[in-house]
């Protein structure tokens, strides 16, 4: 009786085995990384194996040049879940807090997938219905729409206050949008298009609405957009009665996180430090100029809460850092600590990044 239950539990894990690669779809990506010491860039092609709920998608990275597998297959999440909505041409992903840029789909099918399921579209919000950022970014997300770049402009029709352009990938992104607008009271102060080359210029570009006075800086955490909580941000901020003067998305390097955390080394725990520059680097950001009446700096760390997540929650329970961060890493936003910083942080990101081409 034990050698049958033997083979039965052999048989049952066999099965279990087989049922595991069997309900995994492979999606292939040429990728690129860039290494700071060498200054060179590998090509590198990605495969991902995509499971169903609740088992973590596993990866196998291949060094095209050095004709050998670089990460043989496994889960790769310590910097987050890879996730194949992530992969989209120009996406990024961190892997073992190195980040890897999609250069091309390495195959038909990954091809065919994306094309379906990677549309983009650029909707452009009025200064008039700015405010309106959060509920349209939420209402997106619900369809699995997630943004890819943000930006705040100055509006050409004379409006007062900056106006703002998102570029949205997923799913029938541009039908999905259009019929969002247009099913709400934006339509006629929103436009959405196909994304077009010329997006790349308003992005890319150096012009910002950063006014760099009497100011704080908010950064929405790349877990945060990836979680879906980009709207909610937005919303608490105008709800607290501050003014967003200007927003741009970023995909940080490592050593652009590191420059802007450097103030934090000697104050935090190494391990700490280190994993806070690896998760502000492992994708997208969005970087807020923040202004208001009076002060502006300690309005936003009030409406943040404390940078300890668990006393956020028992301490300051109606803060965003309570209600959206998961630990003292993945807080869910950065804010401004000194007034004397609020100008610094606001110029390191609206001007000298932007010049050193870094916009995302």
């Amino acid at each position: 009786q034990s050698w049958q239950s033997l083979v039965d539990n052999l048989a049952a894990d066999l099965l279990f085995r087989v049922a595991a690669m069997v309900d995994a779809d492979k999606y292939n990506f040429q990728c690129e990384h860039y290494e700071e010491a060498s200054q060179m860039t590998k090509e590198f092609l990605l495969t991902l194996y995509v499971k169903s709920p609740p088992s973590p998608n596993e990866l196998l990275l291949y060094d095209v040049k050095g004709k050998r597998v670089f990460l043989k297959k496994g889960v790769y999440d310590q910097d987050g879940p890879i996730r194949l909505e992530d992969l989209y041409i120009n996406g990024t992903v961190v892997i073992c807090s190195r980040k890897f840029k999609i250069v091309s789909h390495a195959d038909d099918a990954t091809r065919s997938h994306f094309k379906a399921n990677a549309c983009l579209c650029q909707v452009t919000l009025a200064a008039s219905v700015f405010t309106a950022a959060g509920s349209l970014v939420d209402a997106a997300y619900e369809h699995s729409i997630s943004i890819k770049r943000i930006k705040s402009f100055r509006d050409p029709q004379g409006g007062r206050g900056p106006a703002l352009t998102i570029e949205f990938v997923g799913p029938s992104a541009l039908e999905v949008m259009d019929q969002l607008v247009k099913g709400s009271e934006l339509a006629g102060s929103v436009q959405v298009l196909p994304s077009a080359p010329l997006a790349d210029k308003i992005f890319e570009s150096q012009d910002t609405t950063a006014k760099h006075d009497n100011c704080s800086v908010c950064i929405i955490r790349p877990h945060c957009l990836r979680e879906g909580n980009t709207g909610t941000v937005f919303d608490r901020l105008v709800e607290a009665g501050l003014e967003i003067s200007a927003v741009q998305s970023f995909s940080l390097t490592r050593p652009q996180a590191e420059n802007f955390y450097e103030v934090y080394k000697t104050v935090l725990p190494s391990a700490q430090y280190s994993a806070m520059i690896t998760e502000l680097a492992s994708g997208i950001c969005i970087v807020l100029e923040v202004r208001g009446e009076g002060e502006p700096v300690l309005k936003l760390r009030e409406l943040c809460g404390p940078y300890d997540v668990e006393i956020a929650k028992h301490l300051r329970p109606g803060t965003i850092r309570a209600n959206l961060g998961r630990d003292n890493v993945h807080n869910a936003v950065h804010c401004t600590d000194l007034p004397e910083d609020g100008i610094l942080e606001s110029q390191y990101f609206f001007s000298i990044l932007p010049a050193a081409g870094a916009c995302h």
